[in-house]
């Protein structure tokens, strides 16, 4: 099916939305929540312009340079007509690689993917964590994923994390399997500390990798000024296995974005940086040959900022100033700002930098 015809199919594809109940699922009543962004009342321009495209490592899976990140907060949950106007939308603009993941199973948001994609489901990439769910066994778990997605095979799967001390080799053999019988096309790992990928890219032939990379957070350089003397640049040691690169956190994570926002707003004397497109561009041009970026979007209005940095990707002086004084003052109340359960990225920012990925044009 065509873009075109697809996101004007319905009634979500309409720009007057109004707002839905629940899931269909049931399993819970959302927050009632006024979210103003929801009724698009923040106008932003719909960008023009081509979405590049890449491989995912050597798979021949072929998907756009921007991918539209799952993640969701869970009082945005019964918003259904704006999420799937923000998902036609967004494949509209050029992005087919979507991916859909949930933790501790709060969102619920496997049947509302299957649903709105189910017009294009053969036109896009689908990428899904897996983790049983309701007692189900893994085998179990992943059938009832294809019935939701309406399709014999997922093109991409992956463990929803992995830890040393968890016994889970069953579930990566049996992914192994299903990617023999042609159910699954990729098998990937994503990572939230470096040394948990060190014996999964060691005994096992993994097809991508997934690991957070903003402005901030990228500890995947080596610069003279990063007091990383133990460290191996981790993409060209995936390269070198063949290994796809995809990044998650372009914008920090939600603990940070809106502290780094403000931050944006004091140091910005143009009044015109756009934060989230300043960080999609900093992804863009860092030089780290990403194969995809996985962003999460929570109101229509990001579909459009987000899409527009790959439209108009070229990073502007004064952008990069910005960049460099938010992490000039993240590096002192990051940790403070994150709860316990996300301290861990500060281990991916650096000690320092020498501001060479900026260009050393600051």
């Amino acid at each position: 099916m065509k873009r075109r015809n697809f996101i004007a199919q319905g009634a979500a594809g309409a720009v007057g939305l109004g707002f839905t109940g629940c899931s269909v699922l049931k399993r819970k009543t959302a927050v009632k929540t006024e979210l103003s962004p929801m009724a698009f009342e923040k106008k932003v321009p719909k960008p023009v312009g081509t979405m590049p495209m890449g491989e995912i490592g050597k798979t021949g899976i072929k998907v756009s340079k921007f991918g539209f990140g799952s993640h969701m907060r869970q009082d945005i949950v019964e918003y259904e007509k704006e999420r799937e106007w923000m998902i036609r939308e967004a494949y509209d603009l050029g992005v087919n690689f979507f991916d859909v993941y949930d933790y501790e199973q709060k969102c619920f948001q496997y049947e509302p993917m299957g649903r709105f994609l189910a017009p294009i489901i053969n036109d896009v990439v689908i990428s899904i964590s897996i983790l049983p769910w309701e007692g189900r066994t893994l085998e179990e778990e992943f059938e009832h994923d294809l019935k939701l997605f309406r399709r014999d095979y997922i093109d991409m799967v992956r463990i929803h994390s992995y830890a040393p001390e968890e016994s889970n080799w069953y579930q990566w053999e049996k992914l192994f399997k299903y990617k023999e019988q042609g159910k699954i096309h990729a098998v990937g790992i994503p990572i939230h500390f470096l040394d948990h990928l060190e014996k999964p890219l060691e005994e096992y032939p993994l097809d991508y990798v997934i690991f957070p990379f903003n402005y901030y957070h990228n500890w995947t350089w080596l610069h003279k000024g990063m007091k990383l003397s133990n460290f191996d640049s981790l993409v060209p040691k995936l390269r070198a296995k063949g290994v796809g690169v995809i990044t998650m956190k372009p914008f920090a994570g939600d603990h940070l974005i809106t502290p780094f926002r403000r931050m944006a707003a004091q140091y910005d004397v143009t009044g015109e940086i756009n934060l989230a497109k300043a960080s999609l561009r900093y992804v863009i041009n860092s030089g780290m040959d990403i194969d995809t970026t996985l962003g999460g979007m929570y109101y229509p209005y990001h579909v459009y900022e987000n899409v527009d940095a790959y439209f108009n990707p070229e990073m502007t002086d004064e952008e990069r100033k910005v960049l460099k004084k938010i992490r000039e003052k993240a590096k002192v109340v990051a940790y403070d700002l994150l709860p316990d359960h996300y301290k861990f990225l500060e281990r991916w920012a650096p000690d320092s930098w020498d501001d060479s990925d900026l260009f050393e044009r600051v």
